[in-house]
């Protein structure tokens, strides 16, 4: 991932025009409603480039799971090593992720994952225990194998559920 370089953008920023994940409301997001939420400070896109093209982007922002996210809340917090225990538990949320059509299966996507969970620990400027997705039924497997995992059983035919990722079980190197 050398050759990569990460860019946070901005809404004045122009956006790679080649830049095709094949889903339109993905495309959508990365070309307007990017811009929008940036100027809203809704949440912020980065883009990973090569050679000048971009390859993959992902937008974030704050969140938090809460009693309504979790069947059994009470026992999900006791992962806590402590008696407090929060009424919501702090998150980042990945609002939007995709990776261009070209290079689509080619363990770009896990790397840049694997880059986000390394990121989050070792920049936590305020305080993240999880990151969170509303994941696309067609992208669940994918967050499985990068070792999310579903906060309820609810849903399962819906076209997302939520998933989790425990920040806690990163080991950033030193």
């Amino acid at each position: 991932m050398d050759e990569l370089e990460f860019v946070r953008l901005s809404s004045d920023d122009s956006r790679d025009s080649d830049f095709d994940c094949g889903n339109d409301d993905l495309n959508e997001f990365f070309f307007v409603d990017s811009k929008a939420n940036f100027r809203e400070l809704l949440a912020v896109t980065y883009a990973w480039n090569l050679h000048g093209k971009t390859i993959a982007f992902f937008s974030v922002s704050n969140d938090a799971i809460t009693s309504q996210n979790v069947e059994n809340f009470n026992r999900f917090r006791r992962i806590l090593p402590w008696g407090k225990r929060y009424k919501t538990m702090p998150a980042v949320k990945i609002g939007r992720f995709a990776v261009h059509k070209n290079f689509s299966k080619h363990g770009y996507g896990s790397k840049i994952m694997d880059f986000i969970k390394i990121w989050f620990v070792t920049r936590n400027k305020t305080g993240c225990r999880f990151i969170v997705v509303d994941a696309l039924k067609e992208a669940q497997r994918f967050y499985e194998k990068n070792g999310f995992s579903f906060l309820s059983s609810d849903g399962e035919n819906d076209s997302t559920r939520l998933m989790y990722f425990d920040l806690k079980t990163v080991k950033p190197d030193s």
